[in-house]
């Protein structure tokens, strides 16, 4: 495969993933993990693969800066193709490296889900009313567990404006069988009397134990708290955000307007310029657990894992370093 053709490959993931045609944290990470990859299988040269895999990791980090586990996953295959440099440069080897690295975390993922489905699973009793939002896989795990158990439960879908990701949640439910009712986001508030738990994901948990997650979702555990709801976040650990112990606050992705109304914008004349956030920070105060493949934990104990699993302090690199360090053992720098 040519350079122009690798660059193409970078742009068109990276558009579907900044685009948020690929939504779940999960799939991102997925089609991330495989670019670099299929880079490093489609290059001529190892220059090449590292001059291309640099762009495209930079581009992925840009395109959806909340999602922690693509940065960890990146970096964790970016340490592994470094640590491979100082001992050769030959690229056979190095692509047979990126290969087995992305089955490995891939696997890993996979199996952190279905633990998080496992124990979140059991959260979930007969006759329970589950409110949740936008659209995850592992929160869909979760649900298809406790469906798999016998647990007769029904959910309540918020629409999850802007993306309406809530209908695909709403479509899958549907399809496996769970009793649904879909709602607009104005009307959690109303509906919230009915709701025993909330259960939702994450694209990122700080080390403080906040979550950032779909717009709308800090006013879900809102509307739960002065309800007397619990509110759930079921994530693996990956989702975990070292970087924010020294007071480093994750990026919030913008979108411009249009993204949420196009065809009203359109109409519209003299419109102030504006962006729309989808993702927002939901305190720790307002959430009662954390649902991990290590099993359940407060807010206030993100901090232990975050210890336990990066040492103390974090022992982490940051992925730009790690891009340059690259580029500069094959000479690009």
């Amino acid at each position: 495969m040519s350079v122009k053709e690798l660059y193409f490959l970078v742009e068109s993931t990276v558009d579907r993933i900044g685009s948020f045609k690929i939504y779940s944290s999960t799939d991102v990470v997925f089609e991330g993990l495989k670019l670099v990859c299929e880079i490093f299988d489609r290059a001529s040269t190892l220059e090449e693969a590292v001059k291309v895999t640099a762009l495209a990791v930079k581009s992925l980090v840009s395109a959806r800066p909340t999602s922690v586990m693509l940065l960890n996953s990146l970096r964790r295959m970016l340490k592994r193709v470094s640590s491979e440099l100082d001992v050769t440069e030959d690229l056979k080897p190095i692509r047979a490296l990126v290969r087995e690295e992305y089955r490995r975390l891939r696997q890993e993922i996979v199996e952190a889900s279905e633990a998080v489905a496992s124990i979140g699973s059991r959260r979930i009793s007969d006759g329970d009313v589950i409110l949740t939002n936008s659209y995850s896989k592992t929160v869909l795990g979760v649900l298809r567990k406790a469906k798999e158990r016998g647990v007769k439960f029904q959910v309540y879908v918020v629409e999850s404006r802007p993306g309406a990701e809530g209908l695909l949640t709403a479509a899958e439910l549907n399809r496996i069988g769970v009793p649904i009712t879909l709602f607009v986001d104005s009307a959690v508030r109303y509906f919230m009397k009915d709701v025993d738990k909330v259960l939702v994901s994450a694209e990122a948990i700080a080390a403080n134990g906040a979550v950032v997650n779909k717009v709308g979702t800090s006013l879900i555990a809102l509307a739960a708290h002065e309800a007397r709801v619990r509110v759930f976040v079921a994530a693996s650990t990956l989702k975990f955000s070292p970087e924010t112990i020294f007071g480093e606050l994750v990026k919030i992705t913008l979108r411009p307007a249009e993204y949420l109304v196009k065809e009203a914008v359109e109409n519209l004349r003299d419109l102030s310029a504006f962006e729309l956030p989808i993702f927002d920070v939901t305190p720790p105060e307002y959430i009662d657990a954390i649902i991990t493949e290590k099993g359940v934990v407060a807010p206030e104990a993100v901090i232990l894992l975050v210890r336990e699993i990066y040492g103390w302090p974090p022992r982490l690199r940051d992925i730009n370093e790690l891009v340059e360090e690259i580029e500069r053992k094959v000479g690009l720098r």
